[in-house]
């Protein structure tokens, strides 16, 4: 076998070295300042057989608080709304956002986002249920919010669904 020359092999090192770096699932910020495409949400404007039914609750001093009254989301996957929900939790697969962090400020709105959310208000008990929900990648938001001692206290909560075949899938929140 013959050596290999140092630049050759300082060529395949590297080469090596990238080929097995995990790929990053980080979203491109850039998605928020892009007006959204309409074929990045087509598939959730149509009706499905999935159902999504979600609790959201949590105890903080003994005292159990829900989303009562809360709106709560289904939002359909797209580049722009993993961007966003990453630039709100910090991750596109779930995770909560507390109060007292206040509210992320974004330039705008696209309008294409707002239209393609599927919402609905929590009930006393802290549930509410999406159904007739198409096969695909969803984001479930919503808050338990309460005052106390040091103001606003809880927080915004969400969690990435995959919704595939007219199951019902049960979420728990935060």
């Amino acid at each position: 076998m013959k050596p290999v020359g140092p630049l050759l092999g300082l060529v395949l090192a590297l080469a090596g070295c990238t080929a097995f770096e995990p790929q990053s699932s980080q979203p491109d910020p850039s998605a928020l300042s892009r007006p959204m495409a309409a074929s990045d949400i087509d598939w959730a404007r149509q009706n499905g057989t999935n159902t999504v039914n979600a609790v959201a609750a949590t105890e903080a001093a003994g005292t159990r608080h829900t989303c009562n009254g809360q709106s709560a989301n289904l939002i359909p996957d797209s580049p722009y709304a993993r961007a966003r929900m990453t630039a709100i939790f910090g991750s596109a697969a779930g995770g909560m956002r507390a109060a007292s962090a206040g509210p992320v400020k974004f330039e705008r709105d696209d309008p294409l986002y707002v239209s393609s959310l599927r919402t609905t208000r929590c009930t006393p008990a802290g549930t509410f249920s999406f159904q007739h929900v198409p096969d695909g990648t969803w984001y479930v938001t919503t808050s338990v919010k309460w005052n106390g001692p040091s103001g606003v206290e809880g927080g915004s909560m969400m969690r990435r669904v995959e919704l595939a075949g007219g199951k019902t899938v049960k979420v728990t929140l935060p």
